[in-house]
């Protein structure tokens, strides 16, 4: 998808080309159960089958965001959009609403499509394939890698599907909390699907995985970067591990995607002249659509219009901070667009239109981060802020960039130092909600986040109910084994 496009615009009207843009780019699932897999019984040969593989990955990842604080998404202003006379989804997600989300959000959430895209994947792709797969007409070893390729998407998005609707994975608790319904081939698709314990869950994603890395038969790198290889399978084991604080197996898996690719994008390298509202230009960052030589696997995603509120807790000097295409540098010498827009002075928002900052993406920097927070956690900080300084040459000034390896002597300065570095990573996608979830369990990395957005204080605890999205309506309504929350 290439998008070329003149402006002529002046004063407010910029508001009305950018909801059309929006609209224009955005995507959807339509409404989708575990239990409905289509399509199942019409494929019948390896090339047949195959042809599923080629599918648009793409998932709604904004309200996750909005949660973990590393996005806002709005045109209307904040002021009022955070404090309506009646509550809504947004002034509860974004307002970090606790009473809302546990009384009213439920009756808010008639479908969710993130929901539904996994699942949709899951039903209409891996579990299609893999029913077919060993009677279909072809040659053993494209009936392997079409079979390997897809339990790695089987375990993908059983793995992201969980981390917005279940607890964090704790190992004490594990077995007694309930996780989602591992959906397989086997399913009948008449009964309702059971929810099952999240070790049960996990351990399913783990099989998944270990049954497609031990076929023997994915390629190293994949045909393209929305097709699943074995980079990509080793790096989902490498997060699902850590999602288990398994982080000594979780980096013995991360190091072995990073034998096969270990690059990280240098952005300061990646330059290119935009053009702003009145004729002038600046400096942004292209990230080019499914090209970006870090990433594993990439989905593709437009940032516009969408709002940063952690923006400048990147670290000085970072490219992204400095490079990033922003309505700021866009509109520069007309007015403040987040100020118009949002009636908030000075936020950052995105204005990038020929980029993909991908919100799903498996990396070679999501590797050397997991092998950092292993090796804080094993007492080698040294170590640990050599795989951070791999990323932040990539990423800061050359004038500003210092190395970190040798400058730290204790944990919770370690600690800092690798949040800074995967703030920059994460701001653009789920990572930081699945993260920064993660750590609310691990007792050296959670805190307590604050905000103050329009007056109004916001807190973020480690033990909130908002890490946790409630199941949709139509599942529920679909599946007596569901409830709005699961563990409650």
């Amino acid at each position: 998808m290439k998008i070329n496009m003149k402006y002529h615009i002046t004063g407010k009207s910029i508001i009305s080309v950018c909801l059309a843009i929006t609209s224009l780019l955005s995507t959807s699932c339509s409404d989708f159960t575990e239990i409905d897999p289509k399509g199942k019984n019409l494929l019948s040969s390896t090339s047949d089958l195959e042809l599923l593989l080629n599918g648009n990955y793409s998932l709604e990842t904004k309200t996750m965001q909005e949660i973990s604080g590393d996005l806002i998404y709005a045109l209307d202003p904040l002021a009022v959009s955070l404090q309506p006379p009646v509550k809504t989804k947004f002034s509860i997600i974004v307002g970090w609403d606790e009473a809302g989300h546990r009384d009213k959000l439920p009756e808010l959430t008639n479908s969710d499509s993130f929901y539904a895209g996994c699942y949709e994947y899951i039903g209409k792709i891996a579990n299609p394939i893999l029913s077919k797969i060993d009677e279909a007409d072809g040659n053993e070893s494209d009936r392997l890698a079409i079979k390997a390729e897809a339990l790695v998407i089987r375990a993908y998005f059983h793995y992201l599907a969980i981390q917005k609707f279940a607890p964090a994975y704790d190992m004490a608790t594990a077995s007694s909390t309930i996780g989602l319904a591992y959906v397989k081939e086997d399913q009948d698709i008449k009964l309702p699907t059971i929810p099952i314990s999240l070790d049960r869950f996990y351990d399913n994603i783990i099989a998944d995985l270990d049954e497609a890395i031990n076929l023997n038969a994915l390629p190293e790198k994949p045909l393209n970067q929305m097709r699943f290889s074995l980079v990509s399978a080793y790096a989902i084991k490498a997060h699902v591990l850590m999602a288990m604080q398994q982080s000594a197996k979780a980096a013995e898996y991360a190091q072995k995607a990073i034998n096969i690719n270990g690059t990280v994008a240098n952005y300061n390298n990646m330059l290119v002249d935009t053009q702003n509202m009145l004729g002038g230009t600046y400096k942004s960052i292209l990230r080019p659509k499914l090209e970006c030589p870090e990433d594993y696997f990439s989905d593709y995603h437009v940032a516009l219009m969408e709002t940063y509120p952690t923006w400048d807790t990147m670290e000085d000097g970072h490219a992204i901070r400095d490079y990033f295409s922003t309505a700021s540098k866009f509109m520069a010498g007309m007015f403040d667009a987040s100020l118009m827009m949002l009636g908030v002075p000075g936020l950052t928002m995105s204005n990038d239109l020929t980029s993909s900052w991908p919100t799903i993406s498996l990396s070679a920097p999501q590797m050397y981060l997991i092998l950092a927070e292993n090796s804080i956690n094993e007492g080698n900080f040294d170590k640990a802020m050599s795989y951070l300084d791999i990323i932040r040459e990539g990423r800061i000034s050359p004038s500003k960039y210092a190395p970190l390896e040798g400058t730290v002597s204790d944990k919770a300065s370690a600690i800092e130092k690798l949040k800074t570095t995967a703030r920059g990573e994460w701001i653009f996608s789920v990572w930081g909600f699945i993260n920064y979830k993660r750590w609310t369990r691990l007792e050296d990395y959670k805190e307590t986040i604050t905000r103050n957005l329009c007056g109004i204080d916001m807190t973020l605890s480690p033990d909130s109910r908002l890490w946790v999205f409630p199941i949709p309506q139509n599942v529920i309504n679909n599946n007596p084994n569901f409830k709005p929350y699961l563990n409650d």
